[in-house]
């Protein structure tokens, strides 16, 4: 005679037998080490290594499945993990009855402890994963944006000038080799500029001798608005402009252990001196305060070399 089992009644023994397992671990009537080694650490091995598996690629993320993952999230990270502790600490204290030995109830709390710590991280993180991934407007992209809207490069209308307004940022020597590979036929290069980065301004030096561009001043190029100046072949001046150089200071509310203001000032006094600029101007470039800057008369600065054209 063939017996078969009805589907339906298959799945409620299942059912029952998953339920009384179930109820047996959270109750603690499991032995401490399958409690804790199968029902704590390897269910949670395994679900801690499927959100690793599921996590977005790099760039995407799960905003449009939110209330999803938020959902999963609660339910294996809060009421099944809530489950496995209860279950662990429940066998600790039937152990602790049955064989007096705490050995191993204090690993299993350890070990729970560890558990809560690697689930909290991972359910932060599938909140993170419902968080719009950061497009290509980025952190850096921003500061760029910030920097750039400091000065301007503004290109002539006769093609050949392109004048620098504003302060010296970074990023401005590369947008300005940009701009120059844009318009190959400028030649001048027109500054009028309070200063700012000195590193960058030796950068806007360097490619402006690179390039053999002359430089031109008609109202004011101060600190190191002067790196850049030096740079050009040809270097003009029109009267009543000026040109004011300080000692160099250091823009923090903290020490900046690899700066060194008076090793830098050497390093542009040899800008100058490549320029054939006279030794006494060098010597006075720097002797001001950061806060009190030096205005050489338009004599001396023909005089010493810095400007080689006067513009009426």
């Amino acid at each position: 005679m063939l017996l078969t089992l009805d589907p339906m009644d298959a799945l409620a023994q299942f059912g029952m037998k998953y339920w009384t397992y179930l109820a047996a671990h959270w109750r603690g009537r499991q032995s401490l080490a399958w409690s804790f080694w199968i029902n704590l650490v390897l269910l949670r091995a395994l679900i801690l290594l499927a959100q690793d598996g599921l996590s977005p690629d790099e760039g995407s993320d799960y905003s449009t499945q939110g209330p999803l993952v938020l959902g999963l999230s609660f339910g294996i990270h809060g009421i099944v993990f809530l489950w496995q502790v209860v279950g662990v600490l429940r066998a600790a204290e039937a152990h602790i009855r049955a064989k007096g030995a705490m050995a191993n109830v204090w690993g299993a709390q350890l070990g729970a402890l560890i558990a809560f710590w690697l689930t909290a991280s991972y359910a932060f993180d599938s909140w993170q994963m419902t968080l719009p991934a950061p497009g290509e407007d980025n952190f850096l992209a921003r500061m760029d944006r910030e920097h750039a809207s400091k000065y301007r490069l503004d290109v002539a209308t006769d093609g050949r000038t392109l004048s620098i307004a504003g302060t010296i940022e970074l990023g401005i020597t590369r947008n300005l080799t940009a701009r120059l590979d844009q318009f190959p036929e400028i030649r001048i290069i027109a500054l009028n500029s309070s200063g700012g980065n000195i590193y960058e301004a030796r950068g806007l030096s360097k490619l402006i001798r690179d390039r053999r561009l002359d430089t031109r001043v008609e109202d004011l190029c101060i600190s190191a608005c002067t790196t850049v100046f030096i740079g050009g072949q040809r270097r003009s001046l029109k009267r009543g402009a000026r040109l004011g150089f300080h000692q160099y200071w250091i823009d923090a509310d903290y020490n900046v252990l690899t700066a060194d203001p008076v090793a830098e000032q050497d390093r542009d006094r040899a800008l100058y001196a490549a320029r054939h600029v006279e030794p006494w101007f060098q010597a006075k470039m720097f002797e001001r305060g950061a806060d009190d800057m030096w205005f050489p008369s338009f004599e001396d600065l023909v005089r010493a070399g810095v400007v080689t054209e006067v513009l009426n």
